[in-house]
């Protein structure tokens, strides 16, 4: 999700003056923000209607967002108070007690990509059909607990250009892409998948202790909520991820009991590694072997794994044929997955 993300640095200076932000924005990451000025991307645009709401001037810093840890980093030090992008999610925050995130300016869902002419209205009209999706995503995870034929590809590029190729039938993947390959395919149309748990309502991260500037920035949201948020998504093409207002007021996110956010963590305390690691399974193997890691009726207790670290390695890079274990080899570094094996081992 931070490869999604924008950074904001707001930085008020005594009574009086105006506020100076400084928004840090990775230069090549579209739809969310680019060096182009003619379309320097929705994220881009959305901070700059918050720091116009706010009277504040507005700077642009060229900051890549790809990792996680370094993004984040960038608020926890001080050198940005604001991060834009992040999900509203228990799962995602569980284990960052350092960030807290605002009411949601847009929500992110799940859409079906299809030709016009394919006959696909609805998602129940997949089945037997093939489906493209982009690896490690809730796209994925939704095509593959539904049973669905799914082909994995990297990147979302490489997955609207083999739908282009009629390689896949359909695609599933967030509004947030869709929205923009539409807008330059002709002959293709997005179908809401409806699958409210995977909702991500986006919103903004700041430092948990500065209450004041995530008070001023979700005026802000509550603000534009009624006409510029959805103008400029709409812009992006992003119509399905704007159905309702965001709420200034919203609930802080919680985790139902059986969800991922509910796993118990390790007893000792984790490391940055192992809670990179933790976060990766909760997200990408949680939904088949549990969040617990004792398995499910399609996958194995990973608890029980009686290999070496190595042997974890090789089954989770080559997959084990025959079952629903694919191969993970380019998708998850080896190092990751090391990581994984320690977290678990740790459960």
């Amino acid at each position: 999700m931070l490869a999604a993300a924008t950074l904001l640095v707001a930085a008020a200076s005594s009574a009086g003056e105006a506020r100076r932000i400084r928004l840090c924005a990775d230069p090549s990451n579209p739809p969310f923000s680019t060096r182009d000025a003619s379309e320097p991307g929705f994220e881009v645009e959305i901070a700059r209607a918050i720091a116009d709401t706010l009277g504040a001037e507005l700077s642009v810093h060229w900051f890549p967002t790809e990792r996680e840890t370094l993004a984040l980093r960038q608020l926890y030090e001080g050198r940005c108070d604001l991060v834009m992008g992040l999900p509203r999610s228990a799962r995602f925050t569980a284990d960052k007690p350092r960030l807290a995130v605002t009411a949601p300016y847009y929500v992110m869902r799940q859409v079906i990509v299809a030709p016009t002419a394919a006959g696909v209205g609805a998602p129940e009209q997949l089945a037997g059909k093939l489906v493209g999706v982009q690896a490690m995503t809730l796209a994925d995870q939704l095509v593959y607990e539904r049973g669905w034929n799914r082909k994995v590809y990297v990147k979302a590029d490489e997955l609207f250009a083999a739908l282009v190729r009629t390689e896949v039938d359909a695609a599933v993947v967030e509004s947030t892409f869709a929205g923009p390959f539409l807008q330059r395919s002709p002959g293709f149309r997005a179908i809401a998948v409806g699958d409210a748990r995977r909702d991500l309502e986006i919103g903004a991260g700041v430092r948990a202790g500065d209450r004041e500037l995530k008070d001023a920035v979700e005026r802000a949201i509550q603000q534009l909520s009624a006409k510029a948020l959805p103008d400029i998504l709409s812009r992006y093409g992003i119509v399905l991820a704007q159905t309702e207002p965001p709420m200034a007021q919203a609930k802080p996110p919680t985790a139902p009991p059986d969800s991922p956010a509910a796993a118990s963590p390790p007893t000792a305390p984790l490391t940055p590694e192992l809670r990179a690691a933790r976060s990766t399974f909760l997200t990408q193997c949680s939904q088949c072997h549990g969040t617990d890691g004792r398995g499910t009726p399609v996958a194995a207790n990973l608890r029980a794994f009686k290999g070496s670290e190595d042997d974890f390695l090789r089954v989770v890079r080559e997959g084990r044929a025959g079952t629903a274990m694919t191969p993970w080899k380019g998708l998850i570094p080896d190092d990751d997955i090391r990581n994984i094996a320690r977290f678990i081992k740790g459960l």
